[in-house]
């Protein structure tokens, strides 16, 4: 079949220019990006390409500049060389857009809470909070707490100032006579007359001493920005000295003699030097040397130091004797009427060493445990000791003889005993021809004998 010229010409002009489309698609390359977040605006060149994840056909050979856009995050730029035909796959990060804030406070040195996480004291920069709003917190130990509120909109920074209102008193001390030492909660401030330009608000215990007197002891509150003033008119001690503690009940001796629990007052001393100590449970032992002088009284002040933790024991069963390094302290007392278990005991024990602990109760297997305490801790622990099984009858049926610890007797006749350890069983009268005590010399009890013996043993002699 002949085509006619002019369809002819027509099929010719279609595959010459099907083959002029194939050569403007040939060797171009592809971009495929992705974005953390997603649908972030994308551009290539400066010029939008959609957003991500976005695929970016028909680029002919060549260097590109990626970039990612998103409100809220800071760009991603991303430079690229294509190679012809190139297909290239992007994945980018984006940050999100932190702003800038000064924090700054009058007076300077406060701590910043930023949404309750503390970021230093004032003055501080802050630059890794995302935009958004904030709660600024202020604290310091002399000044009233103080909240404010941020906005960080953009990069711009965002400058804060708390003037914060002072949360101290002042006190001026004065005494008669002067030159008495000044103590706010145990701190030494100084000596009278004292003026004492930042004292916490609240409760504080004010001290004011000399030797030779009766100190002065107050309890005062205190309102912030509010001056006070104390004057403590000091009354001399009797003749002698005069030993105070803190806290006070600690046993004083002088030259190694007792003279009594502070406080506590001796008046028939020689002058010259005298050796003062004082003891308290739970506190370290304090030693000083005090010179006296003819015809002056005197004092000393201990401020005790706490060296001890606290145990506390209870035991199964109760009536059980506790020995602390080989010192009888207590006996457990029972609980609830029933000597099943026992009230709990504390009991203070020094702090930097290992106490021997041991539990006594005839019947029972001894016990002895190791404990140690940090300052101010309490060890709490239960202890139970196993009872000594000891055989006391024997019990003589049709089919066998038992030998056990008669539980008790039934009214019926019926006997409930312990064959072993915490074997239980019921003889029934109408079985039972007869019954016989066992002695503790019984062969069968020779391992009671045994753990009899190393109770004995294990009691400290006192």
């Amino acid at each position: 079949m002949k085509l006619h010229p002019r369809l002819l010409l027509l099929c010719t002009a279609a595959l010459l220019l099907a083959g002029c489309e194939i050569d403007i698609q040939a060797g171009k390359g592809s971009v495929s990006i992705k974005s953390s977040p997603d649908r972030v605006d994308v551009l290539v060149n400066g010029t939008p390409q959609g957003t991500t994840p976005a695929v970016i056909n028909g680029l002919a050979a060549g260097d590109y500049l990626v970039e990612l856009r998103k409100e809220g995050y800071e760009p991603a730029y991303k430079s690229i060389s294509l190679l012809e035909g190139q297909q290239m796959d992007l994945d980018l990060q984006m940050k999100k857009t932190t702003g800038l804030l000064l924090v700054d406070s009058n007076p300077q040195g406060a701590d910043v809470l930023v949404n309750g996480i503390s970021k230093g004291n004032t003055p501080l920069l802050v630059t890794d909070l995302p935009l958004g709003s904030y709660t600024l917190e202020f604290r310091s130990a002399t000044q009233l707490p103080r909240t404010m509120e941020a906005e960080l909109v953009d990069r711009t920074p965002v400058h804060v100032l708390a003037e914060l209102i002072s949360n101290t008193a002042q006190l001026t001390v004065t005494s008669e006579p002067d030159g008495a030492e000044v103590r706010l909660n145990g701190v030494l401030q100084g000596t009278t007359p004292v003026t004492l330009d930042e004292v916490i608000a609240g409760e504080s215990d004010l001290k004011v001493s000399r030797r030779g007197y009766k100190p002065f002891i107050q309890r005062m509150v205190f309102e912030a920005t509010k001056p006070y003033e104390v004057h403590a008119q000091l009354e001399g001690l009797p003749s002698g000295l005069t030993v105070i503690t803190t806290p006070e009940g600690a046993r004083i001796l002088i030259d190694n003699k007792p003279v009594g629990e502070s406080p506590v007052t001796v008046s028939d001393l020689a002058d010259g030097a005298h050796t003062v100590t004082a003891s308290l449970d739970g506190y370290a032992t304090a030693t000083r040397t005090i010179n006296l002088e003819p015809d002056i009284n005197d004092s000393v002040d201990f401020s005790l130091v706490k060296n001890s933790g606290t145990l506390v024991i209870d035991t199964e069963p109760a009536n059980v004797q506790i020995y602390v390094d080989g010192k009888l302290l207590t006996t457990t007392q029972p609980k609830g009427g029933s000597d099943t278990i026992s009230q709990p005991v504390r009991i203070t024990l020094r702090s930097d060493v290992e106490h021997t602990i041991q539990l006594v109760r005839e019947g029972f297997v001894s016990q002895t445990a190791r404990v140690q305490t940090e300052v101010d801790q309490v060890v709490a622990r239960h202890e139970v000791l196993k009872r000594i099984f000891v055989y006391d009858t024997k019990i003589v049926t049709d089919s066998e003889i038992i030998k056990c610890r008669i539980e008790y007797r039934l009214p019926n006749g019926n006997i409930y005993y312990e064959r072993y350890p915490g074997v239980f069983d019921t003889a029934k009268a109408a079985d039972i021809r007869d019954v016989q005590p066992i002695s503790l010399d019984d062969e069968s009890n020779r391992e009671a004998r045994r753990l009899i013996d190393l109770n004995k043993q294990a009691v400290p002699q006192q």
